[in-house]
């Protein structure tokens, strides 16, 4: 990966070809490794293409076409899932000869790295709209929550009386919408589907992918008791 460049370099100027980073992810460490490796990038300390050991490439048609957007994207977005970068990179978006690129670690929880990857394609279409970073993400998180997280089917998994939920469902969530349980969580916040106190509860939740207690019924039991077992306070720890 690219070697460390002079702390007076400006990370940000890449190239006077429009060479930039559109959308950052993660908190401070993530974009210094993102602004690094873009620069590296760049400067020709490494190369995307061909696919290989430094990353897998693919396009981004059926996202754009999952979307639904008639948005303004660059001329043939590709996905470049990085191998062998540090744990904490997380991704960015970004023109690189006047292409589209979205890049993610390839080591990522799969569930995130689907949603990081819908999340910076989309910016690319939306980035010319957009001046404010902040307006930016937001905007493209608001896309994104519409198509991978319609009304109907987050209203489906959740009940304004439940106050707990075991980690095996989370996780069961979680990999239904193919994003992060949290941002189920708040897709369904926002939508009035859970109330503040359901969100602060789950949000403690750790998806587990484990399989629940075995279930017995005696002869008259009903989805009641079906429910009380499922939601019980032992499964939810």
């Amino acid at each position: 990966m690219p070697k460390k460049q002079p702390k007076n370099q400006l990370l940000l100027d890449f190239s006077v070809r429009g060479n930039r980073i559109v959308l950052h992810l993660g908190q401070v460490e993530s974009q210094r490794i993102a602004d690094h490796l873009f620069l590296g990038l760049v400067n020709g300390d490494w190369m995307i293409e061909p696919a290989g050991e430094v990353a897998d490439i693919s396009y981004a048609q059926d996202i754009v076409h999952q979307i639904g957007h008639k948005l303004p994207y660059p001329e043939g977005v590709k996905i470049a899932q990085l191998h062998n970068v540090d744990p904490l990179f997380k991704g960015f978006s970004a023109i690189y000869h006047q292409k589209g690129w979205v890049f993610v670690n390839a080591a990522s929880d799969i569930n995130e790295r689907n949603y990081h990857i819908h999340l910076l394609t989309v910016s690319l279409g939306l980035q010319t709209i957009y001046s404010s970073t902040a307006s930016l993400a937001a905007r493209s998180e608001q896309l994104i929550f519409e198509a991978l997280l319609p009304f109907s089917e987050v209203e489906s998994f959740f009940r304004t009386d439940i106050s707990k939920m075991p980690g095996f469902l989370a996780s069961d969530i979680a990999n239904f919408f193919k994003v992060p349980f949290p941002m189920v969580l708040k897709r369904a916040l926002a939508l009035k589907i859970i109330t503040d106190d359901q969100y602060r509860n789950f949000m403690t939740v750790n998806p587990a992918a484990s399989k629940p207690r075995e279930l017995f019924f005696s002869k008259d039991g009903s989805i009641d008791d079906l429910e009380a077992q499922l939601f019980s306070s032992g499964l939810g720890e």
